[in-house]
């Protein structure tokens, strides 16, 4: 699924939900534009706020990487001061991951319904203009070069991708991943609504009488609560959308995500531009490589061309077990037909003595460990998960 069919598939069931508004309510509708942005924004939240309440750990996950760049970030600034408050809101990353997609959810019900309409449209002003600041600073560290703070305007260069100190917002979990600038320029399209709602939070309908839209914001809120708690605490996720979810074969999706990922990265052509006078011409990989003479360096400059360069693979490609000494066993471990019992912990203690540390960098790439004994294999993963995992010749099943 692509954010345009998803917005789609929203603003169909925003004119659903306004046809119904319009004929068993039809005296609360004070304008018709006015309830479908509320039936629009708000269908938008609750499905936003649901994807991430299946695993709020993703969530948390994210928080965490943001919290640690913006700890680096404002450190170097004259503010500094509030530098040291972000390792401690990392230390509660987990907390403040359900908290706001609670509240993300809660505001949904709170706009179709017109709960408080006024605190309604300010609370989901201030919600979005959060996000578009975290999507914006997503997106535009995408400018600001190795080593450069992000507030060193001057020092700003050319967008280059690898450049991002985040890959991605998550704004939709592991359900859809957008593209850093997709997903800004989504968050600044809903500043339109939501000071739209703030001028004129007057002409919402309000469903309902008062306390029952008082009781549903409650048991939506003390609902989600419980459910982001059962998929933090309790279980895996109830929806998995997660890459290694139960019934993936890991081994023949590494393969198939390497296979595209070659595709995707071929030559196909190489773009010359003189620089005696400024001319660019396109030449093709097989005529290149008979002609490379006739281009010198000191004469051309040179760019690849390829078929895909935007192409993303998912975290199985980055899959990796590295034994004690450091030898890299994944593809041994893949290829493996037996069983094995995987056990999730932070570290290992015999007789007292702690003997493996994991190492965690950040959530894109993470350094575990993997202890081998006998014809099983203890791997280490940083989410504190226990995972018990069953491999046959017929791919990967979780137990």
């Amino acid at each position: 699924m692509t954010i345009y069919t998803l917005i789609l598939y929203v603003a169909i069931a925003a004119a659903i939900l306004t046809a119904i508004t319009g004929v068993a309510f039809k005296d609360r509708v004070k304008s018709w534009v006015m309830t479908y942005l509320q039936h629009f924004c708000g269908s938008l939240f609750i499905f936003s706020g649901y994807v991430k309440a299946v695993d709020p750990l993703g969530t948390a996950f994210k928080l965490e990487q943001y919290f640690a760049e913006f700890y680096y970030t404002f450190g170097e600034t004259a503010i500094k001061g509030i530098a040291p408050m972000f390792p401690w809101l990392a230390g509660h990353s987990v907390l403040l991951s359900a908290a706001t997609i609670i509240f993300e959810i809660m505001l949904g019900v709170m706009l179709i319904l017109a709960y408080r309409p006024k605190l309604t449209a300010w609370l989901f002003l201030l919600l979005v203009l959060f996000f578009t600041a975290l999507t914006g600073y997503t997106y535009l560290t995408g400018y600001v070069p190795s080593g450069v703070n992000f507030f060193e305007f001057g020092k700003w260069g050319e967008y280059v991708k690898t450049n991002m100190r985040v890959t991605d917002c998550g704004c939709f979990g592991d359900f859809l991943k957008l593209k850093p600038k997709v997903s800004f320029l989504k968050d600044v399209f809903l500043l339109i609504p939501a000071f739209y709602f703030v001028f004129r939070h007057s002409k919402m309908h309000e469903l309902l009488s008062t306390g029952v839209r008082r009781w549903v914001s409650i048991l939506v809120t003390l609902g989600f609560t419980a459910f982001s708690y059962y998929n933090i605490f309790m279980n895996e996720p109830l929806v998995d959308f997660r890459p290694f979810r139960e019934g993936v074969d890991v081994r023949a999706q590494r393969a198939k995500e390497a296979e595209e990922e070659a595709a995707a990265y071929k030559v196909l052509a190489y773009k010359m531009k003189s620089k005696s006078n400024g001319e660019v011409i396109t030449v093709p990989y097989e005529q290149y490589m008979k002609e490379y003479e006739k281009y010198p360096e000191a004469e051309w400059e040179m760019e690849q061309v390829k078929a895909n360069p935007d192409y993303e693979h998912s975290k199985i490609s980055e899959f990796e077990i590295t034994s004690p000494d450091g030898s890299n066993m994944t593809d041994a471990l893949l290829q493996d037909t037996g069983y094995f019992l995987m056990v999730v912990a932070y570290k290992l203690v015999e007789a007292g003595k702690e003997i493996i540390k994991t190492t965690v960098n950040d959530t894109t790439y993470v350094t575990d460990s993997t202890l081998v004994t006998g014809d099983g294999f203890l791997y280490l993963y940083p989410t504190g998960r226990l995972r018990y995992t069953e491999r046959s010749k017929r791919g990967n099943h979780s137990l």
